[in-house]
């Protein structure tokens, strides 16, 4: 899996990247939220370990993680901060967090709660799935969260987006509503009068069509819904 430490503290920062590598994690480590926010729109991480307090120039990781929220980036967070009071940490919960861990933490804490996390949000993701797709050129790899395009490297998907793709190649060829895509990948979570669907099927679009403006997989129905295609 692919985590990103987003931490100020360099000995915190360095400590729990080597406690992730040897977990076999591929691990990237920044400093700032500000940092963050430009490594994520760049490679969504399957996971974040977030510190919350960061110096007076920068946001705090409560801010970080509603801005994540805002671009509608779906990764899960696990809050790594010396705030040990109730409050903090029901905020952080109340906002979405999946975890949260108090400073001083002992290693084998952070990789049990790290590899919980993983489980929970990826198992439960796959479980109905089977680990591989192929469709005209385009290939699904449903446990390593990859992409492939014909003549292209694999990209990197979302838990969210791999559920979107996955449903879309399930029904290739078939109309796919914008109601069903709601119900089926996020479930009641969001009204029916949400944008989120358009969002991710541009976020996909940008990972899988050669001209996300013109594209070859996933077409627009006016007025119906989606259509997974490599047909003319």
């Amino acid at each position: 899996m692919h985590i990103l430490v987003v931490e100020d503290d360099f000995y915190n920062r360095s400590m729990v990247a080597h406690l992730m590598r040897t977990e076999g994690h591929e691990v990237e480590e920044v400093d700032n939220p500000r940092g963050a926010l430009q490594m994520v729109e760049r490679r969504a991480p399957h996971l974040i370990l977030l510190d919350v307090n960061f110096g007076p120039k920068h946001m705090n990781g409560f801010a970080f993680f509603e801005e994540l929220k805002r671009r509608q980036i779906d990764v899960p967070v696990i809050f790594m901060t010396s705030r040990d009071e109730l409050e903090d940490k029901l905020e952080g919960f109340n906002m979405g967090a999946d975890d949260y861990i108090t400073k001083p933490y002992a290693p084998a804490e952070v990789a049990a709660r790290v590899k919980s996390v993983l489980h929970r949000t990826y198992k439960r993701a796959m479980s109905q799935a089977k680990p591989q797709w192929r469709f005209e050129g385009i290939e699904l790899d449903v446990p390593n969260l990859l992409v492939t395009v014909k003549g292209r490297r694999p990209a990197n998907l979302a838990p969210t987006e791999l559920k979107l793709l996955m449903h879309l190649m399930q029904h290739a060829e078939q109309v796919v509503t914008r109601d069903d895509l709601l119900a089926t990948v996020w479930g009641d979570e969001f009204p029916g009068a949400s944008n989120i669907v358009d969002s991710y099927i541009r976020k996909l679009r940008r990972k899988i069509e050669t001209d996300p403006a013109n594209p070859l997989y996933i077409r627009t129905v006016r007025g119906a819904g989606y259509k997974f295609s490599t047909k003319g």
